[in-house]
């Protein structure tokens, strides 16, 4: 049985210069609560991603298949999202909501456009905990 192979991708990782998986490890025990635990006996060291791969330490390739938050829907480092994102921290990394921002009030409209009936009020959160959290109100 031939070893399955990702097809070519043209980008070239940058050489990883931080500190080994071993050292990352006992970072990790030293500092981190145990309840955020690991799934691996040898978990990858994964230190750059674009679109639908990740890279190791090493340099070598995966494809991501467990995504995640934004990942999932635009891939790593998505051009569009690094513009986006850049030209935004030039001007403003955060605003609340307590504050007017012309971004907070129009991404609201456009997300109330695209909802069905009277679902047309938005209330912006982190994360899908406080979503759901939000939602039993």
């Amino acid at each position: 049985m031939q070893k399955p192979e990702l097809p070519p991708f043209d980008h070239k990782p940058q050489p990883y210069t931080g500190p080994s998986p071993d050292e990352i490890l006992r970072l990790r025990k030293a500092f981190l609560n145990p309840g955020i635990f690991l799934y691996y006996k040898k978990p990858l060291t994964l230190v750059e991603g674009k679109m639908q791969y990740v890279w190791d330490e090493s340099g070598r390739r995966y494809l991501d298949a467990l995504g995640g938050i934004v990942t999932i829907s635009v891939g790593h480092c998505h051009p569009d999202v690094v513009e986006a994102a850049r030209k935004q921290n030039e001007l403003l990394q955060h605003s609340t909501t307590i504050y007017l921002h012309p971004n907070i009030a129009e991404y609201a409209e456009k997300m109330a456009s695209k909802m069905p009936g009277d679902l047309k009020v938005c209330y912006f959160v982190n994360s899908g905990s406080e979503a759901n959290d939000l939602a039993m109100l």
